[in-house]
């Protein structure tokens, strides 16, 4: 995706960390309102469908939700444990 450059809008910066997270979240929830007109990049389709199409072909592959969040886990532990 290419990199924009958009001003900082004034007083962003003088924010703390936390209210900053809340304005941006505030500002995705305007954009998001409408998700029918939000743009998906073409990569983001064709992934989709490629992965859509192995879960027809082999059902048996797929994992669920609480397996891959399980997984997750299980391996950011196993990093922040390392350092």
């Amino acid at each position: 995706m290419p990199e924009t450059s958009v001003p900082t809008p004034p007083g962003f910066d003088a924010l703390s960390k936390a209210e900053q997270v809340r304005y941006l979240q505030a500002l995705w929830d305007q954009i998001s309102e409408d998700p029918g007109t939000l743009p998906v990049p073409e990569s983001h389709l064709r992934l989709a469908e490629e992965r859509l199409k192995r879960y027809r072909e082999d059902p048996s592959r797929a994992h669920s939700a609480f397996e891959v969040l399980e997984r997750l886990a299980d391996t950011s532990g196993a990093d922040s444990k390392s350092k």
